[in-house]
Parts: C-alpha cells; sequence; structure tokens
C-alpha cells in the first residue's frame, strides 16, 4: 500500500481536500502536476473520505499499487498500443505511408477520448483516507 501523510483543509460530500509537503519521489513522477502545487513545496489534492476526517485533522493517504499500476498501464501503454495498432490497421487498409499515419492518428485519438471518458466516470480507486494519525 502506497501511503503519504497529509492535513485535511475541507470536506465536500464524501471527499476531502487534503494538504500534502512534497516528497522525494515527487521529483521524479512524470504525473506531479496533476497534484495541484500550492507552493514549492506543498501540494493539495482531492481523496475519498471514508473514515470522516474533519478540516484539521492529520491523516493518512493510501492506494493499493495494483491501481497506481492500472493508472499507468492506462495513461502510458494503452495511447501507445492504439497509435500502433491504428497505424498498423491504416499500412493494412491502403498500403501508404500516409494511412498509417492516419490509422496511428485515428488509434491515439480514441484512446485518448477513452481515457477522457474513463476519467469522468466515478473512481472506486482513487487515492483515500485510509486513517487519522
Amino acid at each position: 500500500m502506497l501511503e503519504e501523510t497529509a492535513s485535511v483543509v475541507a470536506v465536500v460530500g464524501n471527499n476531502a481536500r487534503v494538504v500534502m509537503v512534497r516528497s522525494e519521489a515527487c521529483g521524479s513522477c512524470s504525473a506531479k502536476s496533476m497534484c495541484h502545487p500550492t507552493s514549492g513545496q506543498s501540494m493539495e489534492m482531492e481523496v475519498r473520505n471514508p473514515i470522516g476526517a474533519v478540516p484539521g485533522d492529520k491523516v493518512v493517504i493510501s492506494l493499493p499499487p495494483g491501481d497506481l499500476l492500472k493508472a499507468s498501464a492506462s495513461a502510458y501503454l494503452m495511447p501507445a498500443a492504439a497509435a500502433v495498432a491504428g497505424g498498423a490497421i491504416g499500412w493494412s487498409r491502403t498500403g501508404t505511408d500516409g494511412g498509417a499515419i492516419i490509422g496511428s492518428a485515428v488509434g491515439l485519438g480514441l484512446a485518448f477520448l477513452f481515457l477522457f471518458w474513463q476519467g469522468r466516470r466515478k473512481r472506486e480507486s482513487a487515492p483515500f483516507i485510509s486513517r487519522i494519525v
């Protein structure tokens, strides 16, 4: 289980907005821009709040490793595979480089649309507050 310590700043429905200090791992993370930096050393994000933490609580944010692997594969592997598959289909249909380029663009576009649609759905695999410190 991946865990990080944070402070609750607001509660919105079943979710909580938390602020956490950037760790050493943040420097090499390719998704660091998604965490909404609030200053140089802290970042803010919204997480599920199944235990009912209130503003001011110090909490531990958890994410199962399998969920991180699924998210990474979806974000990186699926668009690349869709572009290659689209290129192969485009080339096999037309026999030209232009067909392969168009096929790759269509495959990549479909992958991005799928990921956008998946991102808008309610996710049960989002980070959550596992305990109050």
